[in-house]
């Protein structure tokens, strides 16, 4: 079989087009084989192709790049390569006729909120047909609504005559792409005109014709068993955009009657229901990853995530489980359930450790059977890049007591060497992490059935990506040269909060991520791709300015913007403003500013937090000279006096 690749492209002297075929390896890797094109005036481009790679059965999926001097200089749009299907016509030849696609402006089209949720249509393969010559029509319609499908009309009598009642109907081949073979031979002259028209199924709508003139098509001339496919310009029909609402909320909020204390997923399917239910389209949580660091209330930010992988043990619903076979066991957990179920507010403490037990105990009844099946081999198998580190790292953090492994006596960072122990069901290592690669491989398989849900019901679900993540997680302990472990990510001082805003989260070290283009972001949005049909990238501007915080500050005050241009001493004198750096950069303690700020308690802070410096002037001494190291003294001093203290020598 022989494939004719044609495209119309204006180039420059220097540059050639490139035919890229996209396959698939054994290991399901994507690879690309390239074709150089070859043209005779830089805009008409062909190719021969006589022998595809073997993967190619059925299909060719394919795009065009522009080549110069070996680089690429730019591609076609890859979310929605051409696709060519090859196996349902006995053709000894394809000519091919493509139009160069670049990002269109309604690539939200395509993504899967709309084509898996909002306007799901089930993708069909075209109908086998034995036309000695044939056209083959394709065309990308992606406004069409949920009910709408496309048919062809023409002049031609064979095309209908301009009539809908003998339209032929088109076939959604890939999302937002139509096509229909047509019979050369039935259709007379050498010129047709066209026109799609999208027709709602339900025939609540009527018919709806593509704005524009008719499509003027020259039919090839073509031998015997030859297909020509003429891929056409986009589809546009006068619609107006559709606006849908939707409920944000986070999962830990969705208690049931059947809960155990706490929203789970197994609610979040409830909820769907309830967002179908009251003719909503999105259903929005906020993140669902773990957080775990010290097993108390504070752990309860969700902003604040230790693994943008690992999901939060509290959302496992214990309802879809196995019972557990103890009856006084299981007697215990629903006396237990009820109690905290009946709470007013959530026991963030009391649910988790209470679940944390329960899955211990289904663990050892159940484990060892659950990971023998391919369903845990299979998902083991491709999420063992971050689950295997993010196993040790909760192994360590409980057996340390604590999530600062830079307090651990050992394994303060992660070592790749051992991951080989740590997937081997044989081994010691194994057997000490193997309880947190079950719980996990619980919450995926739990949160992925709900998302299934939402798309089977027609909602969206949406997540919530954090800006940041915790400087003590897994994620910096496994890969810390990603983040800027000296800083603080935050927000200016503002209306909101005069002292600025301290998040705690490290900065992110771009210079390293850009490096490997930004394989680690890439990474945590496929991630999220596998529960969620859109999300929610908490504070984006962080991507491209941050305020940046010095990791020895509480507060947000003495922070800057991260990338800035900074002024120089002539730039600050030039406004009329002395530049004094002594006074700029150092607290100014005097004897007056003492008296004006701690009244009756000044001689107390000389002689407790202060060192003199020069006359009447002050200065802090070294195990007190920073907001961290003032902190750290008044740890664990909550009374009144020592707070207003606190937060006088903080000022300074």
């Amino acid at each position: 079989m022989n494939l004719y690749f044609n495209i119309d492209y204006q180039t420059i002297f220097g540059e050639e087009l490139v035919l890229n075929i996209v396959t698939n390896n054994n290991n399901g890797e994507c690879l690309t084989t390239q074709y150089r094109m070859s043209t005779t005036d830089g805009l008409h481009w062909s190719c021969c192709i006589n022998k595809l790679p073997d993967t190619c059965q059925s299909a060719v999926q394919y795009f065009y790049s522009v080549d110069s001097a070996g680089t690429t200089k730019r591609q076609e749009w890859t979310l929605q390569p051409h696709r060519l299907a090859i196996g349902a016509l006995k053709a000894n030849a394809y000519h091919v006729y493509d139009q160069w696609n670049a990002i269109p402006d309604d690539a939200y089209q395509y993504t899967s909120a709309f084509t898996k949720c909002l306007k799901h249509r089930e993708v069909q393969p075209l109908p086998a047909s034995d036309y000695e010559r044939t056209l083959r029509l394709v065309v990308r319609a992606p406004q069409l609504r949920a009910s709408q499908r496309l048919v062809l009309v023409g002049d031609d009598i064979a095309l209908g005559a301009w009539s809908l009642g003998r339209a032929l109907p088109m076939t959604e081949i890939n999302d937002c792409e139509w096509a229909i073979d047509l019979n050369l031979d039935e259709i007379k002259g050498q010129q047709v005109a066209v026109k799609v028209v999208a027709i709602d199924a339900n025939n609540r709508v009527a018919p709806m014709w593509e704005t524009g003139y008719n499509r003027e098509l020259q039919l090839p001339q073509i031998h015997k068993n030859e297909v020509c496919v003429y891929h056409l310009q986009q589809a546009f029909f006068d619609f107006w955009d559709e606006r849908f609402a939707g409920t944000l909320v986070p999962v830990f909020s969705l208690r049931t009657k059947r809960s155990f204390g706490v929203g789970d997923f197994g609610d979040l399917k409830t909820m769907i229901d309830f967002v179908v239910h009251t003719n909503q389209r999105v259903l929005q949580v906020l993140p669902i990853n773990d957080s775990t660091t010290t097993h108390t209330w504070t752990d309860s930010y969700p902003y604040s995530c230790i693994s943008i992988f690992a999901l939060h043990p509290q959302y496992v619903d214990l309802n879809a489980l196995p019972l557990l076979k103890n009856e006084d066991e299981r007697k215990a957990f629903e006396t237990l359930r009820q109690e905290l179920n009946a709470l007013p507010q959530i026991d963030y403490e009391r649910v988790n450790n209470a679940k944390t037990e329960y899955l211990k105990l289904l663990f050892e009844q159940e484990g060892k059977e659950m990971m023998k099946a391919n369903e845990f081999k299979t998902f083991f198998e491709e999420e063992a890049r971050w689950l295997v580190p993010y196993a040790q790292y909760c192994h360590l953090r409980d057996l340390h007591g604590t999530a600062n492994f830079a307090q651990w006596p050992d394994h303060n960072t992660w070592n790749e060497a051992e991951r080989k122990a740590l997937s081997t069901p044989t081994t010691k290592a194994y057997k000490e992490v193997a309880f947190h690669y079950f719980v996990q491989y619980l919450l995926y398989t739990q949160m992925r059935q709900a998302h299934e849900y939402a798309r089977a019901k027609g909602v969206i679900l949406k997540g919530d990506i954090p800006i940041g993540v915790n400087r003590n997680g897994c994620d910096v302990w496994t890969e810390p040269h990603y983040f800027n472990l000296n800083g603080q990510a935050g927000a200016p001082p503002d209306d909101f909060s005069v002292k600025g805003q301290n998040w705690g989260f490290p900065t992110y070290n771009w210079d390293e991520m850009l490096r490997d283009d930004c394989a680690w972001w890439v990474r945590r949005f496929q991630n999220m791709a596998k529960f969620f049909d859109a999300y929610r990238i908490d504070h984006v501007l962080g991507f491209f300015r941050i305020w940046e915080i010095p990791v020895s500050c509480v507060d947000g005050l003495l922070g800057q913007f991260s990338p800035s241009l900074g002024m120089t001493r002539e730039e600050i004198e030039a406004y009329g403003l002395p530049f004094n750096e002594e006074a700029f950069t150092r607290p100014f303690i005097s004897d007056w500013v003492l008296d004006r700020i701690f009244g009756e308690n000044a001689n107390q802070v000389k002689a407790n937090y202060l060192q003199p410096l020069h006359d009447d002037i002050w200065e802090l001494r070294p195990e007190y000279d920073t907001q961290r190291k003032i902190e750290q003294a008044f740890e664990g001093k909550t009374d009144e006096p020592n707070q207003w203290l606190r937060d006088g020598l903080f000022a300074w």
